[in-house]
């Protein structure tokens, strides 16, 4: 029995009803199945109320609907500012320099209770999940890391029996996927016990390959994936299609091992003119390592925002979503 293909696309910075009804009805109308709505934390502040009216509309045309702690604390992805991280400085993340991170400490008790509360309020929207994306530590580069915050070097104390080293040795990157990997359990079980599907996106760093297992022992995890993007690697066309069919194959090896559903997220901005075929080939990488959830970031290539927009988004817009038609059709484009 071929397995069915599901696609998406994640959609952000339109909160007038007017517009975002005629946003999905176009995404109902090319055939997607699932959207992601960022609920940051300006969202949760201003716009709780026309959240909830979004996602009723995103059910009301037939898609699953999921939201996305976007930027909140610091500690996920998204191009969003956090209150909380500019209110409780004793939250922070602690460079290993004795600075302060803008970032909050996932290992810290007022973040966690934070984080609760963010999922307690996705579920008042009525989503059918929520979206945990690209959890990670706050790295300004290889010298200059984060967190040596004091709940951090009590935590790492208990667990290796030293104190933490002020270099990110293999200890310390261990210790702090284990803290993030503790943080998305403590929030999955919180959203299952409101009856919200839960899905992680981790970031596709190769020196974090081997600890990813420990994401995938979740037991209140539903949906596994991974954003292999391409751009800023420089790769194309076959390359392109190598390196996202390898991530979906780890993906993949990993979900059927745990009874989760893989998915891979695909990239539709930043892409260069003249190179958008490439979001086809990875559309096929995914779908060829046997990855049947794909999804993109997002709506319309991204083209309104400038800081990531396309070269040629119109034309990024319709490649995406006729390799989308093709996977669905076929099963590969």
């Amino acid at each position: 029995m071929e397995e069915k293909v599901t696609v998406g696309v994640s959609y952000f910075g339109v909160r007038d009803l007017r517009h975002v009804d005629e946003d999905l009805e176009e995404m109902a109308q090319a055939g997607l199945d699932t959207v992601v709505h960022t609920f940051s934390e300006n969202d949760l502040a201003y716009y709780k109320g026309t959240l909830e009216e979004i996602v009723r509309l995103s059910k009301d045309h037939g898609l699953e609907t999921f939201v996305d702690p976007w930027g909140v604390a610091g500690i996920f992805g998204g191009e969003a500012f956090s209150q909380f991280v500019v209110e409780e400085l004793d939250a922070r993340q602690v460079f290993v320099d004795g600075a302060l991170a803008p970032a909050a400490c996932p290992n810290h008790p007022k973040t966690r209770a934070f984080l609760e509360s963010w999922v307690r309020h996705a579920a008042d929207l009525g989503a059918d999940g929520v979206f945990f994306d690209e959890p990670h530590f706050f790295k300004r580069d290889p010298t200059r890391w984060a967190c040596r915050c004091s709940v951090c070097q009590d935590l790492f104390r208990q667990e290796y029996g030293e104190p933490m080293p002020d270099t990110r040795t293999p200890a310390v990157q261990e210790f702090q996927l284990h803290s993030l990997q503790r943080l998305i359990e403590h929030l999955a079980q919180t959203a299952h016990a409101l009856h919200l599907k839960t899905s992680l996106c981790l970031l596709p760093r190769e020196e974090e390959l081997q600890h990813w297992e420990t994401f995938a022992r979740i037991p209140a995890l539903d949906i596994l994936g991974t954003d292999p993007y391409w751009v800023r690697l420089g790769l194309r066309e076959t390359a392109v299609y190598a390196h996202v069919h390898r991530f979906a194959q780890h993906i993949k090896t990993l979900a059927d091992q745990y009874q989760k559903e893989p998915q891979i997220w695909i990239q539709a901005f930043l892409i260069p003119a003249g190179t958008e075929e490439d979001v086809r080939q990875a559309v096929r990488g995914a779908v060829d390592a046997g990855v049947f959830n794909l999804m993109a970031w997002s709506f319309r290539a991204t083209a309104a925002m400038s800081y990531i927009r396309p070269g040629r988004p119109e034309v990024v817009w319709q490649t995406l979503l006729e390799a989308f038609r093709e996977a669905k059709h076929t099963g590969t484009p």
